[in-house]
């Protein structure tokens, strides 16, 4: 399984003048086993991981396997959410003068674990503080938070549900810098986490992503040269 995400915050109405922070952590592990990727407030989305983190590494038993990780971010999230924004209507309402929650969307991927703590089957859930964390189970291969149209598109294109880690980086990868292409609320650096059912969540390096920036660069021109040539030879 693979973790992607950009490091773009975007501050102000996206339909006038914004401000953008291009150093915002987006992508954590919260077990050996289990990743999360954030959309929506940056600050407090690294709030709510500083706690989780550290409730997940104390916890006792421990907390392993995708689905009891989710479900423990479930109840801290709704817990938080219910003591920090109270009054505040779940999801925006078009002529209501409350205040809406501020957004907070969270894709929690991984491997669910056995009775032996041996890595089992994959899932992925997303966790949206409109729908108030209701979990939902992406039952077809991927998951997208944020700005998702470009990426639905391509990953409706080009996933495949038995590509390996290493078809499944650069894939990560190339649809998040196409979305970054056409909209400018995503950008910055790439982060990207593997995990494995040996290894568990791995990071991906710097330089490691930057190789992976070139492969794709050299796919993309070998995509635009094969599209010129049956054009020049029809």
């Amino acid at each position: 399984m693979v973790l992607a995400s950009d490091s773009r915050g975007t501050f102000g109405d996206p339909r006038g003048i914004t401000a953008q922070n291009d150093n915002m952590r987006k992508l954590y592990p919260l077990s050996k086993y289990v990743g999360v990727v954030l959309a929506g407030s940056g600050e407090l989305g690294a709030t709510i991981m500083n706690e989780l983190q550290q409730e997940i590494q104390n916890a006792v038993p421990p907390i392993e396997g995708v689905t009891p990780v989710m479900n423990f971010v479930r109840n801290i999230l709704i817990k938080r959410f219910s003591e920090w924004f109270s009054g505040f209507a779940v999801a925006p309402v078009q002529g209501v003068s409350v205040p809406a929650r501020p957004t907070l969307v969270l894709i929690i991927g991984g491997y669910e674990v056995d009775s032996q703590s041996v890595p089992t089957e994959q899932k992925i859930y997303s966790l949206n503080c409109h729908q108030n964390f209701a979990p939902m189970l992406h039952d077809y291969g991927f998951g997208l938070n944020g700005i998702v149209q470009y990426a639905l598109y391509l990953l409706n294109r080009l996933y495949m549900p038995d590509l390996n880690v290493e078809k499944l980086l650069p894939l990560g990868t190339y649809v998040i810098t196409e979305t970054a292409s056409q909209d400018g609320k995503v950008g910055g650096p790439v982060q990207l986490m593997k995990i494995l059912p040996d290894e568990g969540c791995v990071p991906l390096k710097e330089e490691d992503i930057k190789k992976i920036l070139q492969d794709n660069n050299f796919r993309s021109e070998k995509l635009r040269q094969s599209f010129l040539g049956e054009r020049e030879n029809a």
